[in-house]
């Protein structure tokens, strides 16, 4: 009995270590990527690397989202030992408190798990050199004057690019030919301008519950676990090539939403295929035209005028499909999201992804100033 019972204190004990150390590991990186300079831009660059090539690698062999499965598991395992729970505690083969104690054990476990996942996946990368820093952007208060002559650059790339996008029989923006192997590819080309985001990509996957997305309002989603980029293959299509870089650019550990948007637009805008350089113009113009209408309500009104049929078709149907699904859901989602985004060092939350404008501007300067110094 007694040589038992120390057998057990001594497990006990080794548990209680191995957990309560993997915790401390996870809340030790938390403190190093957010309290001490340098640390989230060396493990980015160093250690990160590998562990995206690696999970990405196996999970790159699956043509399902595997990360997805992972999900439905652990619902219906969830389920089912709440089930099994209760009817141990109904035969009497186990007290409440017990199995109740057993189940918060358990719960911590998971937690603990996921933190760590979490932190050594994506978290730390949230703490990281942002990219319009490595690239050289200058992001800079934006006048009324900048953003109308912004919007209406856009707006004449956006006219020129429709006449050479593929068009649905229904006068829609079609697919372009190869979503996923040209987005990839697009990546990878942008890559050898910023090493950053160079080296290998795996094919962005559509998720099979795209529906659950929708009803979220989630265009696309980031697997850090599996190291996977997932798309809504649902959303209108002008729109997809755009999300599938937007994902993959999580994928190198860029993780702010405004500099994955960005990233997305340099992505689609350098390939040779006209729908994904429309995708990233009409990414552009969205975010532009909004923060515009914020600024300045009659430059708005003036410019919003000029875009052309084929772009105002594209919009019309994206209202059309999203309101669909606005509800309850929605709401909670977007407030889990903003909750999210505050909790990782991006303090405008939602509000972050409108700040894709102000590294628009930067680029749009820079042109200028290059145009101006070559005349």
């Amino acid at each position: 009995m007694f040589r038992t019972d120390r057998k057990d204190t001594r497990l006990n004990k080794r548990t209680c270590l191995l957990w309560g150390g993997l915790l401390l590991s996870a809340l030790v990186l938390q403190f190093l990527a957010r309290r001490v300079p340098g640390f989230a831009q060396w493990y980015a660059g160093s250690v990160y690397p590998g562990l995206m090539r690696t999970l990405g690698g196996i999970s790159n062999m699956f043509p399902f989202a595997l990360d997805e499965c992972f999900v439905y598991m652990l619902f219906f395992g969830g389920n089912t030992y709440i089930v099994w729970g209760l009817i141990s505690i109904w035969k009497k083969k186990v007290s409440p408190g017990v199995w109740g104690m057993q189940f918060l054990g358990l719960l911590l476990k998971v937690c603990i798990v996921w933190l760590l996942a979490f932190t050594v996946t994506c978290g730390i990368n949230y703490h990281r050199m942002p990219f319009s820093q490595m690239a050289g952007l200058p992001t800079e208060p934006s006048t009324a004057e900048e953003l109308e002559e912004l919007c209406l650059w856009l707006t004449d790339q956006i006219a020129e690019t429709c006449t050479r996008t593929k068009i649905q029989e229904n006068g829609l923006t079609d697919l372009p030919d190869d979503l996923r192997g040209k987005t990839r590819e697009a990546m990878m080309e942008l890559g050898r301008e910023y090493p950053e985001l160079g080296g290998w990509y795996p094919k962005a996957k559509p998720v099979m519950t795209w529906k659950v997305l929708s009803m979220e309002f989630l265009e696309g989603i980031f697997g850090p676990y599996t190291m996977e980029a997932h798309y809504n293959p649902d959303i209108p299509a002008y729109n997809q090539p755009t999300v599938l870089c937007h994902e993959l650019s999580h994928l190198k550990g860029f993780m702010r939403e405004d500099e994955a948007n960005y990233i997305a637009y340099l992505a689609c805008m350098g390939s040779e295929d006209p729908n994904l350089n429309y995708s990233a113009l009409l990414l552009a113009y969205t975010h532009s035209i909004n923060a515009l209408y914020k600024t300045d309500q009659e430059r708005f009104r003036a410019v919003r005028a000029q875009l052309c049929g084929q772009a105002e078709r594209d919009y019309a149907w994206h209202r059309t499909y999203w309101s669909q699904y606005e509800g309850p859901v929605s709401e909670f989602s977007d407030k889990v999201n903003d909750t999210y985004l505050r909790a990782n060092a991006q303090q405008e939350g939602t509000r972050s992804y409108g700040r894709m404008v102000d590294l628009l501007l930067g680029q749009f300067r820079q042109q200028k100033e290059a145009q101006e110094t070559g005349s």
